[in-house]
């Protein structure tokens, strides 16, 4: 008797541990700067400044103000058109906020469970295994998206490590659903977080996997792949939707895929290096520089193309935003 009550304490006390341990090395390795993501993150500051300094300047010729109109999409707190970063998949900057909500919700979910008695004990201790992975495995990816990574016989490995996250997170979900067969409200300080986090790995899996392609396909096989990505997460959203009783993933799928839309998916060919880059190359080479020409062998999709894919993606978080909002009424009544 007390041996077996012993055991269980234990085991219980364990998963906290867990929990609490796991979710503290994905905090610390996010924090670590140098990421991918921070380059971006510059690059749209940069641009956010950039805009604000033309539309400070009130002495601006008519050309000018042409180039602007080219510029357009430059006047936004996106990435720049012709970041190396971009694809068709590319969110606005602002659905990145998501992550907020992620972290601010999981640190309740992992801290309800682990100090306090509550009911979220059993739908937490369910899902420790594959929250622990996750966790584990968005802190590989901190150190694999980076620099080195860039090349794109090395940029899979960023979408390889998200695509494990998201089945990692997956099948955590599933463990608080398998509980009592339903995402009930009793389990929302667990799944909520959960549901959120898996639907935003898998659209970052795909703005990964789509960055990819930009640098290495062909301007149709940039659009299938997008389009198939949009195609992918609604089928997902469909599914947690309609089988699961989901409004969480197909709502952060409208989230994403509308921040896509809002994008306009526009891009442009790299901007040539600077004279004074040039003269420093050719200094550090002994006089030799190689062709600054862009020897890629990508290409920009058309404008046809671009909007082709725009107008699907907006449809597709549409359908989402309608899987969540039909979820949410039948919920509703049903209470």
């Amino acid at each position: 008797g007390g041996g077996g009550r012993g055991h269980i304490v234990s085991s219980m006390a364990l998963w906290k541990v867990v929990n609490v341990a796991s979710y503290a090395m994905n905090v610390v390795s996010v924090s670590i700067p140098g990421r991918i993501d921070d380059q971006m993150a510059k690059e749209m500051k940069e641009n956010k400044n950039k805009n604000k300094n033309k539309n400070n300047n009130s002495n601006k010729k008519d050309d000018d103000r042409d180039d602007d109109k080219n510029d357009e999409q430059d006047r936004t707190k996106n990435i720049r058109r012709n970041s190396k970063y971009r694809s068709l998949f590319t969110p606005a900057g602002y659905a990145f906020a998501i992550w907020g909500f992620i972290f601010t919700s999981e640190f309740v979910f992992v801290t309800r469970s682990s100090f306090f008695n509550t009911s979220d004990d059993t739908f937490a201790a369910n899902a420790t295994g594959f929250f622990a992975l996750a966790n584990v495995l968005q802190s590989a990816w901190c150190f694999t998206f980076r620099d080195w990574t860039e090349e794109p016989k090395r940029h899979w490995i960023n979408a390889f490590v998200l695509g494990a996250e998201a089945l990692a997170l997956w099948m955590a979900k599933e463990r608080v659903f398998e509980v009592n067969g339903s995402f009930s409200k009793e389990s929302s300080f667990v799944s909520v977080p959960l549901r959120t986090h898996f639907a935003w790995i898998v659209c970052a899996c795909g703005i990964n996997l789509n960055t990819v392609v930009a640098k290495v396909g062909s301007a149709s096989v940039q659009m299938f792949a997008a389009i198939g990505t949009a195609f992918a997460a609604t089928a997902i959203g469909a599914y947690s939707s309609l089988r699961r009783g989901d409004a969480v993933t197909p709502l952060v799928f409208a989230w994403a895929l509308y921040a896509i839309h809002k994008d306009g998916a526009h891009r442009a060919p790299p901007a040539s290096p600077s004279k004074p880059d040039v003269d420093t190359k050719r200094a550090k080479s002994g006089g030799k520089v190689a062709s600054t020409k862009n020897t890629s062998t990508n290409e920009i999709p058309s404008k046809t193309i671009t909007k082709l894919f725009t107008d699907i993606v907006r449809a597709c978080a549409c359908l989402n935003a309608a899987f969540a909002a039909c979820v949410a009424f039948f919920e509703f009544f049903a209470s």
